[in-house]
């Protein structure tokens, strides 16, 4: 079995449902996280998880140290255009490890081991495509890969050297890891959460090499919830609004794209993922789903771009609060 750690920095506070999110970490035993945070506050932190504990201003000069050029780091979300280079910046930590990535914590994990099969890692270098979740083949050809040029939206000194934000954890080293033909695998096995609507629908976002955009699909017909039991992740959905007909599909984990969530669930264990809540797990039919997955235009009114998102959040957390 490939051993798999995930490096994951994080300054601030964590979701208030980190709790859920570290006991689906738990029920994927035999993948490591690392987290660097200035974070102090006491979780119950499964044996999987190894806690370092910096200030940014440490992390700041550990990532300097490693270039000897001045970079940018003014904020902690800047870090995702460091992601590419995480295999040298945390070298330290990889010694056994076959494949390191990064991965996000608005997040519900499910049996991630049933996604990641050595098959699929013995044939690709990079799995997944996109910031919430991606790996890295831990070899010096993958770790300094990122230093591959082709232009100036791929040049490293550049993106590490000016405060906006790249995307380069997605665009830019993907453009360069399929110029340098790296396998890469990428399924779309994940529920992504499109973040600007009330209902729980999947986006499918893809990285367009070519026109350097990415590509987006959402099924605005399925109506859907999602359960989570016992470290199994899945979506009960019905194909549109007549269906009466629930179907199940797993997923590897469900991305919620930093969605406001009251976590009212008191099993941690056993329970539904319904628009913004965690709740006790109650038996399902398909007037629950139709009633959990109503077509809501609170996201889109308020929520106007990515980047408004701090400003915003306090009125839409008091006007989501009841639904």
């Amino acid at each position: 079995m490939k051993k798999i750690l995930f490096i994951c920095p994080y300054f601030g506070t964590f979701p208030n449902y980190f709790n859920l999110t570290l006991n689906s970490i738990k029920y994927n035993p035999t993948i490591d996280w690392l987290i660097i945070t200035d974070i102090t506050k006491q979780y119950d932190y499964p044996n999987n998880v190894k806690i370092i504990n910096m200030t940014f201003e440490e992390l700041q000069k550990k990532v300097q140290s490693c270039f000897n050029f001045k970079i940018h780091l003014n904020a902690p979300f800047k870090m995702c255009d460091f992601r590419p280079a995480y295999g040298i910046i945390f070298k330290e930590y990889l010694n056994g490890y076959d494949f390191w990535g990064h991965c996000d914590f608005d997040c519900i994990y499910g049996n991630l081991r049933k996604f990641l099969s050595d098959d699929i890692l013995n044939k690709h270098e990079r799995i997944y495509c996109l910031g919430h979740m991606s790996l890295y083949k831990n070899n010096d050809k993958i770790n300094y890969m990122f230093k591959n040029r082709l232009d100036t939206d791929t040049d490293y000194i550049e993106i590490f050297t000016h405060d906006r934000s790249y995307s380069f954890d997605e665009m830019g080293i993907i453009r360069i890891l399929s110029n340098n033909n790296i396998k890469i695998y990428n399924k779309f096995v994940f529920a992504d959460i499109y973040p600007w609507e009330q209902p729980l629908r999947c986006i499918e976002t893809t990285v367009n090499i070519l026109e350097k955009q990415h590509n987006s699909y959402i099924n605005k017909e399925c109506r859907q919830i999602f359960e989570y039991n016992t470290g199994i992740l899945n979506s009960l959905y019905l194909n549109n609004k007549s269906s009466t007909t629930i179907k199940i599909q797993e997923y590897m984990y469900i991305h919620l794209q930093r969605r406001f969530m009251q976590n009212l669930t008191k099993d941690i264990n056993h329970y539904l993922i319904v628009p913004n809540k965690f709740i006790n797990f109650q038996k399902v039919d398909t007037q629950f789903i139709l009633n959990n997955s109503k077509d809501w235009v609170l996201y889109k009114r308020y929520l106007k771009t990515r980047r408004s998102w701090n400003k915003r959040k306090n009125k839409i957390k008091k006007l989501l609060i009841d639904l």
